[in-house]
């Protein structure tokens, strides 16, 4: 049997803010490497700039997908099931919206997929197959193979390998869809990320996790565990691993060059409404200064939609970013994902603007926002975009930025 992985990506923002991230995604991934020996596959990533294959000989298609690339994976799935290639969905989207799935494929994966994969293919060479697995349980992560890192050409992602820590996270933000995919927090175990590293011969690698620091004894076994490896490290977590003084140096000393944080507003109350009041924005800027002094890049979005934006947000962001010396700053469109709380607030309020999931992609308004227009928001948010952007501001961010950073890919600020 040979089967095709394929991650569906529409072309926009959305994509190309993945295409930034530089990682391979976890969804395609991680069910190449849950698929049982004697299945032959192959991967695509339309992330990168993979085309996906007409004249694939696999027997079974698989595609996975976020929301904003749901219509993406639905051609694609038309297209092969033209050809007579069974078709399987899954990921995000169609773990949340099973049925709307269903029409579009022969069978769905809903939630993790492993464990449900490998009864697919049982079932599916056994002329059994069902329209819909779906694991009861959460997938134990001790059980996990290593990913195929031997099929990847790195040169896509800038080098960048990645390797599974753990899923899940233990906040509950209104506006991700996290916490609703993944039921609970799990971490793997030290032992299994150190020899992943060391057998994969990486130098430059992402440690998946939703928020590394989530189980603070776990983060610094995991640290100094990398720390003989010698490699260069980048990953997520709240912005307060400043204030763990221990683990925030092991995470340095153990390569760690650049961390997504997640601050996602200057609004105190905005933060407190999505369920983020654990980010204190008056702490950003001595927090953001600690991991500069430890040489680590900050990378957050800055989403503005939220309920207690008004039209002052703009400025006030702009001013904010600049003064706590953010290295990064991507300018996005709140967007309420299928699956998330916040969804289903926009939904009992009757203020969704669209259904259409090609708009779902943090660079169309597809709500009512509660204190300005849907036009004002797009336009305040695109006047932040190029006033942050403007070479002037460019040019001060470089110049703040430590030292020891001077050698990263530039393709990464």
């Amino acid at each position: 049997m040979r089967v095709c992985l394929i991650k569906a990506s529409a072309a926009g923002q959305f994509k190309d803010y993945k295409q930034y991230q530089g990682s391979p995604p976890q969804n395609i991934y991680s069910v190449a490497a849950a698929t049982p020996d004697g299945v032959d596959y192959d991967l695509v990533d339309e992330t990168a700039g993979q085309k996906p294959p007409r004249n694939t000989r696999a027997d079974i298609v698989a595609l996975f997908m976020s929301t904003p690339d749901a219509w993406r994976g639905y051609e694609l799935a038309a297209d092969y099931r033209r050809l007579g290639k069974t078709v399987v969905i899954g990921g995000l989207h169609a773990s949340f919206l099973p049925d709307e799935a269903e029409q579009h494929a022969d069978a769905v994966i809903v939630g993790e997929a492993e464990g449900a994969w490998q009864l697919l293919l049982q079932d599916h060479a056994a002329g059994r197959l069902q329209r819909r697995y779906q694991n009861d349980q959460p997938v134990d992560l001790a059980s996990l193979s290593p990913f195929p890192h031997h099929k990847v050409d790195f040169a896509r992602y800038q080098g960048l390998g990645t390797v599974l820590v753990a899923r899940g996270c233990r906040f509950q933000c209104r506006y991700c869809a996290v916490p609703c995919f993944f039921k609970t927090f799990r971490t793997r175990p030290v032992g299994a990320v150190v020899d992943e590293i060391r057998a994969s011969g990486l130098q430059y690698i992402e440690l998946h996790a939703d928020n590394l620091i989530a189980d603070p004894d776990y983060a610094l076994e995991l640290f100094t565990a990398l720390k003989p490896l010698g490699i260069y490290w980048a990953g997520e977590a709240t912005i307060n691993i400043a204030q763990h003084e221990e683990i925030l140096q092991a995470a340095a000393e153990s390569g760690c060059f650049y961390l997504v944080v997640g601050i996602e507003t200057a609004s105190q109350s905005a933060l407190k409404s999505a369920g983020k009041g654990f980010v204190r924005v008056d702490r950003v800027k001595e927090n953001i200064a600690r991991l500069h002094q430890h040489a680590i890049a900050v990378d957050s979005a800055m989403l503005f939609g939220f309920d207690a934006h008004d039209e002052t947000i703009f400025e006030e962001t702009l001013d904010w970013v600049e003064d706590v010396q953010l290295d990064v700053a991507h300018a996005v469109v709140v967007t309420p994902f299928p699956g998330t709380a916040l969804f289903d607030q926009m939904a009992a309020e009757g203020r969704l603007l669209t259904r259409d999931w090609r708009l779902y992609d943090c660079d169309h308004v597809v709500f009512q926002p509660k204190q300005m227009s849907p036009e004002d928001l797009l336009q305040g948010r695109d006047w932040f975009h190029m006033k942050h952007n403007s070479v002037t501001r460019r040019w001060k961010r470089r110049r703040h930025q430590p030292k020891g950073l001077k050698w990263i890919n530039s393709s990464w600020f």
